[in-house]
């Protein structure tokens, strides 16, 4: 991070021939790149090149020195602000905002943004907004977006571009446009810009219901009564499957789930997803599938061992290697489990789409119909929001509703 440097200068290339005078300006240098806000104008004859002030010949000296002395204060106040701020400003955002113009570029701005998220190793949010932004400069066609092109028509034009043109559905235009308006908010903010003027404030996002794939109780039993080879490849899947099931964890926290989470009756973990902590009691399940695993390893003359992984999936440990190998090894062991799942499904003849995140819809699902308070459900299933669980809440009422569809049928023949 480069320190803003600041001068008193004045631009005798700038004279005017009908004054006589030339601008007094404060020079900022950031980068190897310069930026200069005129203070006032004065004939060159007066300037004190040495002193960085008017010369005490001129008869206003001693006013026009305060005005300098003053003006470059506020400056360098403004200058050291933005750098509080964002520690990698540049000398674009530095102009625009000492001259008071409106035109901060938003793709300078997150390109800032997210090289900080992948500093940060937060590498599921980076490729999330990097492909946010990757798509508007294809909109945009061109390579800066002044915040003050950013208008409801302008973005009521993009939404329409994103479900028409790219073929977005609702909630994926949704995720992109809330993905903008995070960044816009953020300009607004750090750069004491005119609130009032952001056009997001003005937009209430829109969300469509989705159809969440759930397994009732029959076909999980369905699923856990089929006989596999033990240790197979599709015994892992299942097993898997079956622990989401029973525990509503994603799959990322049950690969990941090592024995030192697993502590009187209790599973403690730190959810990969959110980074929030989430405890949750045993069940006869849970403990069964835990006795077993543990039994395994002694059996073999091996050690429960509090830093090993409960299930053996992962070939790297992800606590030793950098986020996006962590994010890597995941998504791959994922990506395999959901093929054995499809084949476990047609064995069983379940003709839904099974993946792994089906069993924690499932796990919700099993417990609002067991009449679960909703409050409980969502500390269970570790949301930060209760209107998430709000979700599988109306999916229990949909179907409810084609009961009631069906009994009509039923009675009218």
């Amino acid at each position: 991070m480069t320190v803003a440097k600041f001068k008193v200068v004045i631009r005798r290339e700038k004279l005017s021939k009908s004054t006589n005078e030339a601008p007094v300006c404060l020079r900022i240098t950031k980068d190897r790149k310069v930026t200069y806000k005129t203070l006032l104008h004065v004939s060159p004859n007066y300037w004190d090149e040495k002193g960085q002030c008017v010369g005490k010949h001129h008869p206003n000296a001693t006013a026009l020195n305060a005005i300098i002395s003053q003006r470059k204060a506020e400056l360098e106040k403004e200058t050291c602000m933005l750098a509080l701020n964002d520690g990698s400003v540049s000398i674009e955002t530095i102009r625009n905002k000492i001259n008071d113009r409106f035109s901060f570029d938003l793709f300078e701005y997150a390109d800032r943004y997210i090289e900080n998220l992948r500093k940060n190793q937060k590498h599921a949010t980076y490729k999330k907004y990097k492909s946010v932004i990757k798509k508007l400069r294809l909109y945009v066609g061109k390579g800066n977006l002044p915040i003050k092109s950013i208008s409801l028509d302008f973005i009521e034009a993009y939404e329409n571009y994103l479900m028409n043109n790219v073929g977005n559905n609702r909630n994926t235009t949704t995720v992109n446009l809330k993905v903008l308006a995070k960044l816009v908010g953020d300009i607004y903010r750090n750069y004491d810009l005119d609130e009032t003027g952001n056009p997001f404030r003005k937009i209430k996002f829109k969300r469509e219901q989705t159809e969440r794939t759930y397994l009732g109780i029959d076909e999980i039993r369905k699923i856990q009564d089929l006989k596999l080879k033990l240790q197979s490849p599709l015994y892992d899947a299942r097993e898997l499957f079956l622990f989401e099931c029973y525990t509503g964890f994603r799959i990322s926290d049950i690969l990941t789930l090592k024995w030192k989470n697993v502590t009187s009756g209790k599973i403690s973990i730190r959810m990969r997803k959110t980074e929030k902590t989430l405890v949750v009691p045993m069940n006869d399940f849970v403990r069964s599938v835990l006795d077993k695993r543990r039994a395994v390893v002694e059996n073999n003359g091996g050690q429960v061992l509090p830093n090993k992984y409960v299930f053996n999936i992962l070939k790297v440990d992800v606590e030793e290697v950098n986020a996006q190998d962590a994010l890597n090894a995941i998504s791959s062991a994922t990506a395999i489990i959901n093929k054995q799942l499809k084949k476990i499904a047609e064995k069983v003849g379940i003709e839904k789409n099974i993946s792994t995140h089906v069993g924690r819809h499932s796990y919700a699902t099993a417990l609002l119909t067991s009449d679960i308070p909703l409050p409980v459900i969502k500390e269970m299933l570790g949301h930060s929001d209760i209107k998430v669980t709000q979700i599988y809440a109306k999916v229990v009422d949909s179907k409810k509703d084609e009961v009631v569809n069906c009994l009509n049928k039923l009675y009218h023949g």
